[in-house]
């Protein structure tokens, strides 16, 4: 009877460390799960504030890029238009909401009552034609080099062409 006593403690005691093996692995099982959903959230918590600090930036770089574009378009724009210094300010804030630099001048200044068209003054004499040589017999394009150069050999003697 002492061995049959033995042999059910024993068994109770083997049942016993089976059912703490199982709640082990499942505690371990359970934790390694909580611990890779707290990982999946703080991954996806980074990639979304990336994601808005990218937006964020290229936000920036637009708007530096428009700024660049306003000043570099601007100055053209004050030769046609002598009254856009005066309010540039406007311009910019035109011209940054998604107009082109000419047409914000164009729309402020008009509001303002300000814009003038830009006066045509002839070509001054001596202005930047380009001396072509004078034949009768092909057109330039079609010429050899030889043949262009002895034209414009020909209008050096003449007096048409100066080399200094």
């Amino acid at each position: 009877m002492a061995d049959e006593e033995i042999l059910e403690e024993t068994q109770e005691d083997i049942e016993e460390d089976v059912q703490l093996d199982d709640e082990v692995r499942e505690n371990k099982v359970e934790k390694r799960i909580r611990q890779l959903s707290n990982k999946a959230k703080l991954t996806s918590n980074e990639r979304d504030e990336l994601d808005k600090a990218n937006k964020k930036l290229e936000a920036e770089r637009n708007t530096a890029k428009k700024e660049v574009e306003f000043y570099s378009a601007f100055s053209d724009s004050t030769d046609k238009y002598p009254n856009a210094k005066e309010f540039k300010e406007q311009i910019k804030e035109k011209a940054m909401s998604g107009y082109s630099v000419e047409d914000a001048v164009v729309s402020v200044l008009a509001k303002e009552g300000k814009l003038t068209m830009p006066q045509m003054t002839d070509n001054p004499a001596g202005g930047s034609a380009t001396n072509t040589p004078m034949t009768g017999e092909k057109p330039l394009q079609d010429m050899t080099i030889e043949e262009k150069r002895a034209e414009v050999l020909k209008s050096i003697e003449k007096g048409d062409i100066s080399l200094s």
